[in-house]
């Protein structure tokens, strides 16, 4: 990912200590950077021991980097767009590491969450985006992108990152987030789409109770909807944002039920 796309290149040494040391690598293990750009955390994952391999797209930016660890032989670069990427190419088991351009880096952390050979993964992202990933149920925060991160992963901030620490500088604050693989215990018979099909359902309508949004948008009735919840143990007038993850796995199960 390059300056073309929009990404604000982290310049803050300290901030590139915390986001290299909050991965927990060590020798023998391997790292995925996506969009290494001028290289201030490649040559960071270097110094711990750790197989890199650095995923950028824009070529003004590719070739500087490879010309710079020509002779490193534990770096490998590839010129590709991550969201179009093979991740099986990728080593196994791997951790990712990014600064991400707020475009697409929503898109570029659901597309990890969804794949199976990965750790943790540390990841810049706009501020309010960051507050959204690790919100609880309860918090206004809290939403679809809360729910389908919980169903892969936990996720904790790693620190804030002021606009100042950016060049060229963006208009919005940053965070870190740390995201350690672990996937939530489903019940037989459901999977993570079903779980989201739910999700999705009552947050569409988040200020209604969440039977009544269920129902809509799943076409069943306000009868069957109330049902479900309570076989989940989930309030008969809850809302969306007051719905844990458990419940909406509960609620999802319940429907799946015969």
């Amino acid at each position: 990912m390059g300056a073309r796309l929009g990404q604000h290149f982290l310049k803050r040494e300290d901030v590139a200590d915390s986001i290299v040391a909050a991965a927990g690598l060590s020798p023998g293990k391997n790292v995925v950077e996506i969009g290494p750009g001028p290289g201030i955390l490649t040559g960071r994952l270097l110094a711990t021991g750790a197989g890199v391999t650095a995923i950028e797209y824009d070529e003004r930016l590719f070739e500087p980097l490879a010309a710079r660890y020509k002779d490193e032989l534990r770096l490998k670069m590839i010129r590709s767009d991550f969201l179009e990427l093979d991740l099986d190419t990728l080593p196994k088991p791997c951790s990712f590491v990014a600064n991400l351009p707020y475009a697409v880096a929503t898109p570029i952390l659901q597309r990890i969450l969804a794949w199976q050979h990965w750790d943790r993964a540390v990841l810049m992202f706009q501020k309010e985006v960051a507050l959204r990933i690790v919100a609880e149920h309860g918090s206004r925060k809290y939403g679809i992108l809360s729910v389908s991160v919980a169903l892969h992963a936990k996720a904790r901030l790693v620190c804030d990152v002021s606009r100042e620490c950016f060049a060229p500088r963006p208009d919005v604050e940053s965070a870190v987030v740390r995201v350690d693989r672990s996937p939530a215990a489903l019940p037989q018979g459901v999977d993570a789409e079903q779980v989201l099909r739910v999700v999705k359902a009552a947050f569409g309508q988040r200020r209604k109770q969440a039977a009544n949004a269920i129902s809509h948008a799943l076409g069943i009735t306000r009868v069957e909807a109330e049902k479900a919840l309570g076989r989940a143990d989930v309030a008969p007038l809850a809302r969306a944002e007051e719905i844990s993850l458990e419940g909406f796995v509960g609620i999802a199960s319940a429907l799946a039920a015969p």
